[in-house]
């Protein structure tokens, strides 16, 4: 793209170089009087802030404190078109109905999960309040600047939100009520079927299904015969064709609203003749041709879909020498919904709003019967979902999964051998604290490199037996625990951060189970979760680790009686966790019951890995799962292989994603093979991962591009 134009804030020199009056008298130059930023300092920050912004929009990245175009930034996200579209049309279809008493204040209601959207945050609105004013004023007036016009004009603005359309057979709508001094207001409900088709489904409470489009006619009669005759008639009789018909009423021969779109503007000779019909009241013109936000050669259109391919720069990556990609193909025109598919911590659950959790909570101590009762809640909804036997203890620890595992190990092991299985970075870390840090004799090592698992039937279940379920790092699970002895002698320690909430596991063949609260349920970090069997407790109350330090995060039984500590898995945390954590999880928790549990969740990241390998099968010349084994493969950490491309060309296509915001954090673990990790849990929607694929081939296509570029000068 070109910069059609800047402004900039100078401080003219004194007494005027010659340099300044060429400058100023340039007949492309418009100079303004000087309005603030008198100090060098100011003047900098000014520069630079334009600079920043300027790059940012020819990088494709972002567009902000663009007066004279719409919100590309919002306009990005083609499926929220739509409902803008919607909004801006409510407001220039109350702004024609207004009569001369003056509006007081405007009315936003937002009902349903998608229209109370955090990334909708404020967007509806300022829609609203531009269709306003675009048909009150001649000056333009932008998505950027309503706002502030409304407010300078007197006018008050509200919005309320409500994740549920109450009383209402649509699961999103959007009202507009204007106010009016005179103390009346007219109430108009509109909503979107499908992808982009818009409805006006209700005008002051009455029921409607009308079309708000184009060069309409609106009007108040009794609901009789022969009103509609006499109204189209006259529209005939005037070569006026009318395009479809709505009707608002609550029951025959009431008061009804009837909305007809006409396929051109009805001139003034033709609304007197309806005038004189003495049927009709409130009779008015409605025109809408021009707000087309959401269609095909809209106002969005020049600045979405370019014909020619621009040339995307990042100019830190420039300076530092780094490769620079030139966009040479077509991008996708779906975006994914959420560009979060990072493995930890991981995305939030659909719908997700941090102003919906409860603050009760805050400020009050984890011991109170409230924050007690709170993290009670918080195991018992947990063992719950997961299916535990009832005879299984689960307690929330410090210091996330790491600790959590981290505790069992020092609490238990080195009462027996020890084999410690590992396919993956965390694996092999246990391994490590296990021969360095505990000096554990007897210890087995069972590895592999990654994308494989080891020949687990070589375990010795008379051993203690540390392993992980899901290798977050690898994309490598274990199959089943067949290998795993019901008869076993030594404790089976499972590491499932990544597999908790996302894979079936058989409790019995488990004894101690770990897992953190930010991967498959998208809680935050800091926060850890171990599950102890009835043999783990007995190991516990029958074994002390001699001459072995124990940290105060450690310890799960009574120093003085050596009996195990129930109290940790009755809700009597060891240190003070997060209360607002608490509140995130147990919003997780609440989301995942309502998907169907445990079953549920499993279904949800099973076929969102099948999107997946369907596109790899599609693509499998360059696009191939780390795991070859389809039988051992992850469906949360899925880790992928980007064949015949350099640790430094994979960075590329990271770079692109996220310079697109269509994907962050997916580059694969630091220690692993060059590649991405795309987490598939259950909080990431297919839908997001079917959009997210073709940026991934157009990703893999321009760094292919440029590097063939680069080869042949």
């Amino acid at each position: 793209g070109k910069v059609a134009g800047m402004a900039f804030d100078i401080h003219a020199p004194s007494p005027p170089s010659d340099v300044w009056k060429q400058l100023v008298q340039h007949p492309n130059v418009i100079v303004t009087p000087h309005i603030g930023a008198l100090t060098k300092d100011a003047q900098q920050k000014v520069a630079r802030d334009l600079a920043y912004k300027v790059n940012d929009a020819l990088a494709g990245k972002s567009f902000k404190g663009v007066l004279n175009a719409p919100n590309i930034d919002f306009g990005k996200r083609e499926e929220f078109l739509p409902l803008l579209s919607l909004a801006e049309k409510l407001g220039s279809m109350q702004a024609q109905l207004l009569d001369d008493s003056r509006l007081s204040r405007v009315l936003v209601v937002s009902e349903g999960p998608k229209v109370t959207s955090s990334e909708l945050a404020g967007q509806l609105v300022k829609g609203v309040l531009k269709g306003l004013l675009s048909h009150m004023l001649e000056e333009e007036v932008t998505f950027t600047n309503a706002k502030q016009i409304a407010e300078v004009m007197g006018i008050q603005t509200v919005e309320h939100k409500h994740e549920e359309a109450s009383g209402s057979g649509f699961s999103d709508q959007l009202t507009v009520i204007f106010e009016k001094e005179n103390g009346t207001s007219k109430k108009i409900t509109g909503t979107v079927f499908g992808k982009n088709q818009l409805r006006l489904v209700a005008f002051d409470d009455l029921p409607m299904d009308a079309i708000p489009s184009g060069s309409m006619l609106l009007f108040n009669n009794t609901d009789q015969p022969g009103v509609l005759h006499k109204v189209t008639s006259v529209l005939a009789k005037n070569q006026i064709n009318i395009g479809c018909f709505g009707l608002a009423r609550e029951e025959s021969g009431a008061a009804a609203v009837s909305v007809l779109n006409v396929d051109e503007a009805i001139p003034d000779s033709v609304m007197e003749e309806l005038e004189a019909l003495d049927m009709l009241t409130h009779l008015r013109r409605v025109n809408l041709l021009e707000l087309n936000t959401a269609l095909s050669g809209g106002v969005w259109e020049k600045f979405l879909k370019p014909k020619d391919a621009s040339v995307v720069v990042d100019e830190a990556a420039a300076q530092e020498g780094e490769s620079v990609a030139v966009v040479r193909h077509p991008k996708p025109r779906v975006k994914p919904a959420s560009p979060n598919f990072g493995s930890g911590p991981c995305k939030k659950r659909p719908g997700y709003s941090l102003a919906a959790l409860s603050d009760v909570a805050l400020g009050r101590s984890h011991r109170s019967t409230l924050g007690k009762g709170l993290l009670e809640e918080s195991i018992v909804r947990s063992k719950k979902i997961l299916k535990l036997p009832k005879d299984y203890h689960l307690g929330i620890v410090p210091a996330s999964d790491t600790g959590a595992f981290e505790m069992a190990m020092w609490s238990m092991l080195g009462e027996r051998p020890v084999d410690i299985c590992y396919w993956e970075t965390f694996g092999k870390q246990w391994f490590k604290d296990a021969t360095t840090e505990l000096k554990l004799d007897n210890v087995t090592e069972f590895s592999a490199p990654f994308g494989e698992l080891p020949d687990l039937s070589k375990v010795n279940c008379d051993h203690d037996v540390l392993f992980t379920w899901n290798g977050t790092t690898s994309g490598v699970r274990v199959p089943n625990a067949d290998w795993i002895p019901d008869d076993r002698k030594g404790l089976v320690f499972n590491d499932a951060t990544s597999a908790a909430f996302a894979m079936d596991m058989p409790w019995h063949k488990i004894d101690v189970c770990t897992f953190s609260w930010q991967k498959v349920l998208g809680g935050e970090g800091g926060h850890g979760v171990i599950i102890l069997s009835p043999r783990a407790v007995e190991r516990l109350e029958s074994f002390v680790p001699e001459n072995r330090p124990m940290p105060k995060i450690f310890r799960m039984t009574n120093a003085a009686t050596g009996k195990f500590n129930k109290g940790i898995f009755e809700g009597s945390t060891i240190n003070t966790p997060s209360m607002l954590c608490v509140e995130d999880y147990l919003d997780a928790l609440r989301w995942a019951e309502s998907v169907g549990g445990m079953d549920g969740l499993v279904e949800i990241s099973q076929r969102n890995l099948k999107v997946v390998e369907d596109f790899a099968a599609e693509n499998s010349r360059w696009f191939k799962f780390l795991a070859a084994d389809k039988a051992i493969r992850s469906s949360t950490s899925v880790c992928l292989l980007i064949d015949g491309f350099s640790k430094d060309q994979v960075k590329q296509m990271q770079k692109l994603l996220e310079q697109e915001q269509v994907a962050f954090d997916i580059g694969s673990y630091r220690d692993a093979p060059p590649g991405l990790r795309i987490w598939c849990g259950a909080t990431v929607e297919t839908k997001d991962l079917e959009a997210l694929l073709p940026w991934i081939k157009w990703a893999y296509l321009e760094v292919k591009s440029s590097s063939e570029d680069a080869k042949a000068e």
